[in-house]
């Protein structure tokens, strides 16, 4: 295969550390998010949408989802886009699975997470795809003039 490589000792050092940043962002921005839009439904008097149970989970969930999970892996890809320059699609993923798995390991430690009983969307799906998305937005957010000046395209006229 031409054109793919495995990442280098110092990517995947830079794609561990952008792992880290992915797990404390989650970590630390979870507790806050929540309360945050708890807190907010509070102040603008709509505490009564807590009583549709099946709904304030989900609406919760989109904005954990928004705030937390795609924040933490674009802040991680941004420092692993920033420090790798080759091989971006394989080493990019690396942040997003390292920081969820470390995540769930911490969270599942701590006693906030029960595998008795797993809700997948909301404990699996929404953390590991959010991550692994946010890194990819990060990495080529930070990567974007480099990538542009690989690729050549032709002008397009209408003339006949």
């Amino acid at each position: 295969m031409s054109g793919f490589d495995l990442p280098g000792r110092s990517d995947l050092i830079h794609a561990a550390i952008g792992a880290g940043i992915c797990f404390f962002v989650m970590f630390f921005f979870e507790f806050f998010a929540q309360r945050g839009f708890i807190s907010s439904l509070l102040y603008f008097g709509l505490i009564g949408v807590m009583a549709f149970q099946e709904q304030f989970v989900l609406a919760l969930a989109i904005f954990s989802f928004g705030t937390v999970y795609l924040l933490g892996g674009f802040l991680g890809g941004l420092y692993a886009g920033y420090q790798i320059e080759e091989n971006l699609r394989v080493a990019l993923a690396i942040p997003g699975i390292v920081g969820f798995i470390i995540y769930t390991v911490a969270m599942y430690l701590l006693g906030a997470a029960d595998f008795s009983n797993i809700d997948l969307v909301n404990r699996v799906f929404l953390p590991l795809v959010g991550n692994v998305a946010g890194a990819y937005l990060g990495g080529y957010a930070m990567n974007w003039p480099s990538e542009e000046e690989g690729e050549s395209f032709e002008k397009l006229s209408l003339d006949v």
